[in-house]
């Protein structure tokens, strides 16, 4: 099973990951290092994009 840093983030918002684990999906993201060019969403590590690019 995979764990939380090794989905996407469009996988953990699908699964109400953001909603249930607000302070650890702040840690998913801050500070943003990579976005995403489908969605806009950001992050530290680029695995957790589907589209990464590098900020």
């Amino acid at each position: 099973m995979e764990t939380a840093t090794e989905k996407t983030l469009c996988a953990l918002q699908e699964e109400g990951y953001i909603e249930s684990e607000t302070e650890a999906f702040k840690k998913l993201i801050q500070p943003a290092a990579h976005f995403c060019k489908n969605c806009g969403r950001s992050a530290v590590r680029d695995q957790n994009l589907c589209n990464p690019e590098k900020l």
